[in-house]
C-alpha cells in the first residue's frame, strides 16, 4: 500500500507540473501561416477532458483522454498528383473548349482574308451561231454558221481598288478576333484562379469542420462517462449532442461545397468525366503585397493592356474600313471582253468562185460596265456609317465600364488585404484569448461547460473567417491583375 500511495503522489505531482509548464507557455496559431502540421504533440494544458477530470467529472485517467489542441490547417495534399494553380491554368489553356472556339474564330477570320485577297475569275462563253437545218437551201441565204468564244475579265477590283478595300477590312477583322481571343484567355485564366482558391478555401474549411467534429466527439464521450458515473447532469450531455449534430451538418455542407468547387474547377479543363482522385494543393500563406498602383495608374494600365479595349479600338478602324468597302461597291462593275470568231462559208453551186466551203476567222474586244443609275448601294453605305458610329459609342461605353471595373477591383483588393492582414488576425487573437480565459475560469469552477463550448465555437468561427479572408485576398489579387490586364 505505501508503494501505491507513493506512486500515486508522484504521478499527481508530474501531472500538475506539466500543466503549470504548459499554461505558462502561450500556444498560438501563427497569424501568417496556414500550412501547419495537423497533429502536433498532445498538450495537457489544452486538454478539455483533463479539465473535466480535474473538476467534478471524475472518470478515466488523464493520460487516456484525447487532447484538445488549436486548429491546424494544411492545404497541401498527400497525393503526389495533386494539382497546383500552375497546373490548373495550363490545363485551362490547353483543353478549355471556350478557348478552342476563340481559336476557331481566328481561323474563320483568316479564311475571310484569304477570300478577299483572291482575284475574281474570268468568264468564258462558247457559242455556235446560225447553224442551218438539214434541208436548208443555200440559194435562199442565211448564215453563215459561226463558232464564237468570248472571255470576260473583271477589272473593277483593280480600277476602283475594291479588292484592296476588302483586304484591309478583313485584315482588321483578323486583328479584332485575335484581341477578342486574348481577352477570352484573360477571363478564363482569372476564372480558373478564382475557382482554384474557391476549392482551396473549401478544402481548408472542411479540415476545420472535421477537427471540430472530432473534438466534440471526444467531449461527448467524456461527458457521457461523467453522466454514467453520476458526476454530471443529463442537460450537459444534451448540449454536447446538439453541438455534435450541428458540427456533423457543417461537415456535410463543407464536403458538398468542396465537391462543388472541384466540379466547377474541373469543368474549366474541358472535362466531362469525373475523377475521384482529383485533388488540389496550394499555399495561402505566401507574402501578401499591398496595392501596387494608384487608381489612376491602374486605369491607365487597363486601357493600355486590356485586350477587349484593344479589340474595341480595332473595331472602330474596321468599321471605318467597311465604309470605304461599301462606298467602292457602289462604283460600276467593269469587265473587258476578248472574243474569237470562226465562220464557215458555203457558196451556192454555179457561182464563179464556187468552193465547197470557206472558213474565216476574226477577233473582237469590248468593254461592259454597269450603270449605277438607281442602285448605288445606298442602304449598305448607310449601314456602314451607322456601324462606325455604333463602334465609337461602344468604345466610349467600354472605357466607362472599365473605369468602374477598375475601381471595384481596387476597393476589393484594398478591403481583402486589410481584412487578411489586420482584422482577421486581431479577431483570431482576441477569440483565442477569450477562449483561454473561459477555459481557465472553468478549471476553477467559475464558468459552466456551455461557456466553454461557446468560446470554442466562437474561436473556430473566427478562424474560419480568417481562412476565408486569406482566400478572399488571393481571389481579389487575381481579379485585380485580370482587370488591369496583367
Amino acid at each position: 500500500m505505501p508503494y501505491k500511495e507513493l506512486l500515486r503522489a508522484f504521478l499527481s505531482l508530474l501531472v500538475v507540473s506539466a500543466v503549470g509548464i504548459c499554461w505558462a507557455q502561450e500556444i498560438a496559431i501563427p497569424p501568417q501561416r496556414l500550412n501547419i502540421p495537423p497533429s502536433p504533440a498532445p498538450t495537457p494544458a489544452k486538454n478539455l477532458a483533463d479539465v473535466l477530470h480535474r473538476n467534478r467529472y471524475v472518470v478515466l485517467p488523464v493520460q487516456a483522454q484525447t487532447p484538445v489542441v488549436d486548429i491546424r490547417i494544411d492545404t497541401d495534399s498527400d497525393s503526389p498528383t495533386a494539382w497546383t494553380l500552375d497546373d490548373a491554368v495550363t490545363a485551362t489553356l490547353t483543353a478549355d473548349p471556350h478557348l478552342h472556339i476563340g481559336k476557331a474564330e481566328i481561323s474563320l477570320a483568316r479564311a475571310e482574308l484569304l477570300t478577299a485577297s483572291l482575284i475574281p475569275n474570268p468568264t468564258l462563253a462558247l457559242a455556235a451561231d446560225a447553224i442551218p437545218y438539214r434541208n436548208h437551201d443555200l440559194a435562199v441565204g442565211g448564215g453563215p454558221p459561226a463558232f464564237i468564244a468570248e472571255m470576260e475579265i473583271p477589272l473593277d477590283w483593280f480600277v476602283f481598288a475594291k479588292r484592296a478595300a476588302e483586304m484591309r477590312s478583313t485584315r482588321l477583322e483578323v486583328r479584332q478576333t485575335q484581341a477578342e481571343y486574348a481577352d477570352l484567355v484573360r477571363q478564363r485564366v482569372t476564372e480558373t484562379a478564382i475557382g482554384f482558391y474557391d476549392a482551396l478555401e473549401a478544402k481548408a474549411l472542411l479540415t476545420v469542420a472535421r477537427q471540430d467534429l472530432e473534438l466534440l466527439a471526444t467531449i461527448e464521450a467524456a461527458v457521457q462517462r461523467a453522466v454514467d458515473a453520476g458526476g454530471a447532469p443529463d442537460i450537459e450531455l444534451d448540449r454536447i449532442r446538439l453541438e455534435l449534430f450541428r458540427s456533423r451538418h457543417e461537415v456535410l455542407e463543407a464536403e458538398a461545397e468542396l465537391n462543388i468547387s472541384k466540379a466547377m474547377l474541373w469543368s474549366q479543363f474541358g472535362r466531362t468525366d469525373r475523377d475521384p482522385a482529383f485533388d488540389i494543393r496550394g499555399d495561402m500563406d505566401a507574402p501578401m503585397m499591398v496595392l501596387p498602383y494608384s487608381l489612376d495608374e491602374a486605369f491607365a494600365l487597363a486601357q493600355q493592356n486590356r485586350p477587349d479595349i484593344r479589340a474595341l479600338r480595332i473595331q472602330i478602324n474596321k468599321a471605318k474600313a467597311d465604309t470605304v468597302v461599301e462606298k467602292r461597291s457602289a462604283y460600276p462593275e467593269v469587265s473587258m471582253m476578248l472574243g474569237h470568231l470562226k465562220e464557215f462559208h458555203r457558196e451556192a453551186p454555179g457561182e464563179p468562185d464556187w468552193e465547197p466551203q470557206k472558213i474565216s476567222r476574226g477577233w473582237g474586244v469590248g468593254l461592259t460596265m454597269s450603270v449605277p443609275l438607281f442602285d448605288r448601294n445606298q442602304g449598305n453605305r448607310a449601314k456602314a456609317r451607322a456601324a462606325f458610329a455604333k463602334s465609337s459609342h461602344e468604345l466610349r461605353a467600354g472605357i466607362i465600364d472599365l473605369r468602374a471595373e477598375v475601381e471595384e477591383a481596387d476597393q476589393r483588393f484594398r478591403m481583402a488585404h486589410q481584412k487578411a492582414t489586420t482584422f482577421a488576425q486581431e479577431e483570431v487573437r482576441l477569440a483565442r484569448r477569450v477562449r483561454d480565459s473561459i477555459v481557465k475560469s472553468y478549471e476553477v469552477g467559475g464558468s459552466p461547460l456551455i461557456d466553454v463550448l461557446d468560446a470554442e465555437r466562437t474561436y473556430r468561427e473566427t478562424y474560419r473567417f480568417y481562412i476565408s479572408s486569406r482566400a478572399d485576398y488571393w481571389r481579389a489579387k487575381y481579379l485585380y491583375n485580370g482587370v488591369i490586364g496583367q
